[in-house]
C-alpha cells in the first residue's frame, strides 16, 4: 500500500447523507467512497492512469 496523507475538508449535508446511504447499502466506508471518487476524477482528467485489472484464469472444459 502506498503512503497516505491526511486531508480535512468540508462537505455539504446532502453529500454526507449520500455517503451514509451508500455505506448502509453497500458497506463501503465514507472515506473509501471519497478515495474512489477522487481516483475517478483524476483518471478522467488524465492526471493518473487507470490500474490494470487482473483477469482470472479461464475455466476450460
Amino acid at each position: 500500500m502506498s503512503a497516505r496523507k491526511k486531508y480535512s475538508f468540508w462537505i455539504d449535508e446532502q453529500q454526507a447523507e449520500g455517503l451514509k446511504s451508500v455505506k448502509e447499502r453497500d458497506g463501503v466506508l465514507e472515506s473509501e467512497q471519497i478515495r474512489r471518487a477522487i481516483d475517478d476524477w483524476l483518471h478522467k482528467k488524465g492526471v493518473i492512469k487507470a490500474e490494470r485489472k487482473r483477469v482470472g484464469p479461464r475455466n476450460r472444459p
